[in-house]
């Protein structure tokens, strides 16, 4: 079962975090791990086709990335061998005027009736489920000619990924633009959803649980040097499986929540 993290800050934080709990899993999600992140506006993407556990490039990058926006995702493959194109997030590069903007996506699921996406200027380089839905999405907005986003858009998107969603396919999903990210969870609760906390500064560690197991801490660090009476680093953390005890909120079946700058634009 493939394991999704999202977060979104008000401002550039380390996140080192999370990925000692996603290392952890990375057990049970053999087939890949990937991270993507966007600094000075530019997405990077860094991801392999093995466990995370045992994997030295994994442990190099848990220091390395500062963004305000991060996807990673730990892969178990229902649908296409374990390969380099194969990992999670997919991107994709799409221009719509003179906004050209880089896109990547994370999947969570697995969609039985893939048939019916139908594609145009995107199609998939790998074999997944996932690559061809995200290609479905990217026609979406590139049909519908989405340049700036508001509430009429973000309807549009949530529509098309409930008929994505629909019958016996399961879509947990994260995506972004370097500037929203969107997260949508199943409509049936698949692998229980996705759930969100919110998180501010001073940041504190959070200690990570599973059962009566102790995993470690989620240690957010903000990268601004400001003084403590500075501007405040906030923003909100969101996962398929709560990281630890404390207040986390559930999506709702079928939910799309858009998150910008550290803060809920759309739900």
């Amino acid at each position: 079962m493939c394991e999704l993290l999202g977060m979104s800050f008000k401002e550039p934080v380390c996140a080192a975090v999370s990925l000692d709990l996603f290392q952890v899993r990375g057990q049970k999600n053999p087939d890949g791990w990937g991270l993507a992140f966007y600094r000075d506006c530019l997405l990077q993407v860094i991801k392999e086709a093995k466990p995370a556990v045992g994997s030295s490039l994994y442990d190099f990058i848990e220091g390395y990335p500062r963004s305000e926006t991060f996807i990673s995702h730990v892969r178990r493959s229902t649908v296409g061998h374990r390969s380099y194109v194969n990992t999670h997030p997919f991107y994709r590069q799409l221009a719509i005027g003179s906004d050209m903007r880089e896109f990547i996506f994370a999947h969570n699921g697995t969609l039985n009736d893939v048939s019916r996406l139908e594609l145009g200027r995107f199609t998939p380089v790998g074999e997944t489920d996932s690559e061809r839905a995200f290609c479905a999405l990217m026609e979406t907005i590139a049909a519908e000619e989405i340049s700036h986003w508001d509430r009429s858009s973000y309807r549009i998107m949530e529509s098309r990924l409930n008929e994505i969603n629909d019958g016996s396919n399961t879509l947990n999903c994260l995506f972004s633009d370097g500037t929203r990210l969107f997260c949508y969870s199943d409509e049936n609760r698949y692998n229980d959803g996705l759930r969100f906390t919110e998180w501010s500064h001073p940041f504190t560690t959070m200690p990570l649980v599973q059962g009566d197991t102790h995993l470690g801490v989620l240690d957010v660090q903000s990268t601004n040097t400001e003084s403590a009476t500075g501007p405040s680093t906030s923003g909100y953390v969101i996962v398929t499986k709560a990281l630890s005890e404390g207040d986390w909120t559930d999506f709702s079946p079928g939910q799309l929540m858009v998150f910008e700058g550290g803060s809920i634009v759309y739900s």
